[in-house]
């Protein structure tokens, strides 16, 4: 039996990636999975893999950004399992390359609704069950950029820092209700979101890597699992830097 038999956990962004990959890594434990992405295929085929190690998961089709979609996904998820354990708000895109007053508003309104709204709005609707039961895992990723900046990524550096101020108010908020509220800091990652990137930023951002390489999805995952597990119940309101040791506070 894994650590995290009888629970179940919604993780968002699912379809490759980290989203995947933590996914996979908390079904290999033992948590029964609803896992949500734009892309149904993607979706779909990560629950079929979970499904083939033999753990439970159910994929659903969401626009993370609209707060009747979440409902949907959370209630259905609900319907299904009884209750949600463990919430990984992962889900995020890059946003276009570009300086700041090349930048649309309905650009900054898509990045932020995706990046940084749809945490709250996630949040907002599994924290009811948690505050009942008193017991909850609630972990946010963010990015080594909300840390150090990145040119031509305003919007996305400003999303994702605000993820972090997100983490550590809501983690006050309900440190006395026994929901834990933790926060990931990934570096450059190995994953399909480098394809929206131009590839004079990545060999920038992976030149300030110390340990000289980008990190791999499951290594994102590894750190998740530890957050959601029992052994980091003395841990609130952190970010946990997994940078190759790029980041220093």
């Amino acid at each position: 039996m894994g650590e995290f038999e009888g629970k179940v956990a919604l993780v968002t962004g699912v379809a490759s990636g980290m989203g995947k990959a933590i996914a996979k890594e908390l079904a290999r434990n033992g948590a029964s999975i609803i896992g949500c992405d734009i892309d149904p295929e993607g979706a779909t085929k990560t629950a079929e893999e979970i499904i083939a190690m033999g753990s439970r998961a159910t994929a659903i089709k969401a626009d993370v950004s609209n707060s009747g979609n979440v409902k949907e996904v959370v209630g259905e998820g609900i319907k299904n399992y009884g209750k949600i354990d463990i919430l990984v708000n992962c889900v995020g895109i890059p946003g276009r390359a570009s300086p700041l007053q090349e930048i649309e508003e309905k650009e900054w309104d898509e990045l932020m609704a995706i990046d940084l709204k749809s945490v709250f709005l996630f949040t907002k609707e599994v924290l009811g069950g948690m505050l009942e039961r008193k017991s909850g895992k609630i972990i946010n990723i963010s990015s080594v950029a909300a840390k150090d900046g990145n040119p031509n990524m305003v919007p996305y550096c400003s999303a994702k820092a605000g993820i972090i101020g997100f983490t550590k108010a809501l983690a006050m908020e309900v440190a006395s209700s026994g929901i834990n509220v933790n926060c990931v800091v990934p570096g450059m990652t190995e994953t399909p979101f480098l394809k929206r990137m131009r590839r004079e930023d990545i060999e920038r951002s992976k030149r300030k890597i110390p340990l000289g390489r980008l990190a791999k999805p499951e290594e994102i995952a590894w750190v998740v699992r530890f957050l959601a597990s029992r052994e980091s119940d003395f841990m609130t309101g952190q970010c946990v830097n997994i940078t190759g040791g790029r980041a220093k506070y």
